[in-house]
């Protein structure tokens, strides 16, 4: 028994109006709902991992508003019922593995039998970050829980915080010079995100050595996993770990290329891509590995069977 993967949507913004990332996130969960035949009545828990949005707004809670969209239990459920519970879990890359964690352990309770997970990132606006960009777009997840499958078993984090200016992002005041007519005209905040040379290498350095102590807490091999599921795409990240770990190409779910470059969205972008060509069916052992700033690197293992 435990936590299935009942559907996964990923996409990118269509072009035809403005990304932002509450519409990418309401669109992406509206599909996933949609491809379970379900409704957004019946999702017990919405959790939002989006980090990036227009304007570089924090605030309000995004994950609340995406309930309201879609029309997830508005009003307070009756005596003895139950609503929708939504909140934002903030990890960067690595949110995705992260809510999943935290849905699986309230299925596996019975506090809730339906959970959503929803990402969604637009590009900030960048005071002075060349380089630097992410694709709009946005992913859910649909969770239940099943008597007969194994699902979700093992969960890890770790952090290596040596290593955390290597990648850094925050918002600086950028002042505006000359005459202004409006007082709100005085300045803006903008994102100034710096990547130090040797970020990817110490990502996968990380990636590796946690993976590697993950599965041998399990007593398990690389040559366990059927199939690995990672983000990020970036070939700097991902073809040396493949190397280290000694995975052969045909055991990844690669990111399809009108995927790459996003950011939360990621490790669902590589989950449809297992789930479209059949691969995570026909995996026994899958491995889920995020890794992002920190640098943090979560890792989730998926069965088919129990072991």
């Amino acid at each position: 028994m435990g936590t299935h993967i009942e559907a996964v949507w990923a996409q990118v913004g269509n072009g035809r109006r403005k990304a932002t990332a509450r519409r990418l996130a309401d669109a992406a969960a509206r599909s996933c709902f949609a491809l379970a035949g379900c409704k957004p009545s019946d999702i017990d828990m919405l959790i939002n991992v989006g980090m990036y949005r227009e304007d570089n707004m924090g605030e309000p809670a995004l994950a609340a508003l995406i309930q309201e969209d879609i029309g997830a239990n508005l009003r307070q459920p009756p005596t003895g019922g139950t609503g929708t519970f939504s909140f934002d879990l903030l990890n960067g890359g690595c949110g995705a593995i992260t809510a999943i964690q935290v849905e699986s352990g309230l299925l596996k309770s019975g506090v809730i039998r339906l959970g959503a997970v929803v990402s969604s990132d637009v590009q900030p606006h960048l005071s002075s970050s060349p380089g630097v960009s992410l694709r709009p777009s946005g992913g859910a997840v649909l969770l239940d829980w099943r008597e007969d499958f194994a699902g979700f078993t093992d969960f890890a984090a770790e952090t290596f915080p040596e290593y955390q200016d290597l990648f850094t992002s925050g918002l600086v005041w950028q002042e505006r010079h000359g005459v202004r007519v409006l007082r709100q005209d005085a300045g803006h905040n903008g994102m100034v995100v710096t990547v130090q040379p040797g970020y990817h290498a110490r990502l996968a350095d990380c990636a590796e050595e946690a993976t590697r102590r993950f599965l041998r807490r399990l007593g398990l091999g690389v040559a366990d996993i059927d199939l690995l599921i990672p983000a990020p795409s970036a070939p700097e990240f991902l073809d040396p770990l493949l190397a280290r770990l000694g995975i052969p190409g045909d055991r990844v779910a690669y990111t399809p290329e009108d995927l790459e470059g996003t950011y939360t969205t990621g490790p669902i972008a590589a989950l449809q891509a297992a789930v479209k060509s059949g691969r995570l069916d026909e995996a026994r052992s899958t491995l889920f590995l995020a890794a992002g700033p920190g640098i943090t690197v979560a890792l989730a293992l998926y069965r088919q069977t129990a072991a």
